[in-house]
C-alpha cells in the first residue's frame, strides 16, 4: 500500500486547456504563449497619451483545419448534430468540407454557419482514395473525424446519465404515456 501512495505522490494533473500552456505542443494551430513585456518609459508626457501595451495582435482563424488521422480534437465544444452517423456515398478524389461545429443547416457538410457564430470550430477538408459508402461522424465527437469510430455510443450513455437528457427522455416518455391515455379514456 506504501509503494502506491508513493507512487501516487509523483502523479501531476496535466490539464488540455491553455492554463498549463502546453496545448500548443497538441495542436499545431494553437499559438505558443509569450511573456508580453512592456515598452519602454517614455521620456516626455502628454495629456493625450495612451498606452500601447499590451500590443494587440489578430490571429485569423484558419477556414479548414487538416488533421492527421486519429488526431482530431475539437476547438469547442460542438453541437451535437445527431446520435447516429450519416452513411453517405463519396466520389474518389472530390474534395469535401465536413463541419465541424455541427450548427450546419447542411449536416454532414459545412454551409459556412460557424462563421456568424461563436464557435472555434472550422469545417475539416477531405477525400477519399476510393469511391464507395462511408459513415461520416454526426455527434462531432470522434478522434477519427470526419469519419465515424463509434463515439456515439458513449455520447448517449452520458446523454441519457446527465440530468437534462434524464428528465428530456423520461418527460416525453410522461408525456407520451399521459395523451395515450387520454385518448384511450376518451375513446371509451
Amino acid at each position: 500500500m506504501s509503494q502506491i501512495l508513493k507512487k501516487a505522490a509523483k502523479y501531476r494533473t496535466v490539464s488540455t486547456i491553455l492554463q498549463h500552456g502546453e496545448a500548443h505542443l497538441r495542436d499545431p494551430y494553437t499559438l505558443p504563449p509569450e511573456i508580453i513585456t512592456p515598452p519602454a518609459a517614455r521620456k516626455e508626457r502628454k495629456p493625450d497619451d495612451i498606452t500601447d501595451f499590451p500590443q494587440q495582435k489578430f490571429v485569423l482563424l484558419p477556414e479548414s483545419i487538416p488533421y492527421p488521422e486519429g488526431k482530431y480534437r475539437p476547438a469547442s465544444v460542438p453541437y451535437v448534430a445527431g446520435f447516429y452517423p450519416y452513411n453517405c456515398y463519396l466520389q474518389k478524389g472530390k474534395i469535401y468540407q465536413w463541419c465541424s461545429c455541427g450548427i450546419s443547416q447542411a449536416n454532414p457538410w459545412c454551409d459556412g454557419m460557424c462563421n456568424a457564430s461563436a464557435t472555434r470550430n472550422r469545417p475539416i477538408k477531405f477525400n477519399v482514395d476510393t469511391s464507395g459508402y462511408y459513415k461520416l461522424c454526426n455527434c462531432k465527437s470522434s478522434a477519427n473525424a470526419p469519419f465515424c469510430n463509434g463515439t456515439h455510443r458513449q455520447v448517449i450513455r452520458q446523454y441519457h446519465a446527465g440530468y437534462r437528457g434524464f428528465y428530456e427522455l423520461w418527460g416525453w416518455a410522461a408525456f407520451m404515456g399521459t395523451t395515450g391515455f387520454m385518448i384511450w379514456n376518451f375513446h371509451n
